[in-house]
């Protein structure tokens, strides 16, 4: 064999994995970053998971092909507790030096959320007291409860059963009741909406950095599954320790 061509092809060999090097480099970093900045900018989880691919850097902009984290038993605030979070971002633009998210041109989510963390979100609102959850697939959710209609609260044993089909609306999960119960009894219409009010929303994602709108809604018997999609042109995230 030719040494010149051996040398040659031994220098195209070592070039491709340097640069292949670099680029694995890059996209650490950038998971890095981007794992530090989740828990300010989503919220405190049990566990974050973050996997860039295609990271270019020229100067303080960064494009990034893909994003991908995984996030779990998010704790929001005025949000029940997010089992699992799997968000994907295309072609993401980011601002190193303000760590600021400039462009995507998509994003979407799929989010699993437990009927027992609705009913601890549900039991710490006013008015609602010793909740349970059940999940009827495939749109509906019944929850017992003791609560107060009109300032009164009802008496400790007349437990209320609302059975309610799960709906989205923009970028939350709410319950549109359908039956509410009193003791096993059928009531009226105040009641009703009085615990409507009392329920909703759920799930409210509209106030993620990037904004979403919930797109579906999926109820199995041990868990409500949503997806979301969203695009976001400008993000300030907060600035922290680099």
């Amino acid at each position: 064999m030719n040494p010149l061509a051996l040398l040659s092809g031994a220098g195209i060999l070592c070039g491709a994995l340097w640069l292949g090097g670099c680029a694995s480099m890059v996209d650490s970093r950038f998971e890095q970053i981007i794992g530090a900045e989740l828990p300010r900018v989503v919220g405190p989880a049990a566990r974050y998971e973050v996997n860039v691919a295609g990271g270019r850097v020229n100067g303080e902009i960064a494009d990034l092909k893909q994003v991908r984290a995984l996030s779990e038993r998010v704790a929001r605030e005025r949000s029940p507790v997010l089992d699992r979070v799997e968000v994907t971002m295309a072609d993401v633009v980011v601002n190193r030096a303000e760590k600021r998210l400039l462009s995507l041109r998509a994003a979407d989510a799929n989010v699993r959320v437990l009927p027992s963390d609705i009913a601890a979100f549900l039991d710490a609102k006013p008015g609602l007291d010793n909740v349970t959850v059940a999940l009827q697939p495939p749109y509906e959710m019944t929850v017992e409860t003791q609560f107060a209609v009109a300032g009164l609260a009802l008496p400790r044993f007349a437990r209320s059963k609302v059975r309610g089909r799960l709906v989205v609306s923009g970028g939350t999960l709410i319950m549109e009741v359908a039956d509410l119960r009193i003791a096993g009894y059928p009531t009226g219409t105040i009641p009703a909406i009085v615990l409507e009010t009392l329920i909703n929303p759920i799930v409210d994602l509209s106030a993620l950095p990037a904004p979403s709108r919930v797109t579906s809604v999926q109820v199995t018997p041990d868990a409500v599954l949503l997806t979301a999609s969203g695009t976001q042109t400008s993000i300030a995230f907060e600035r922290g320790a680099r």
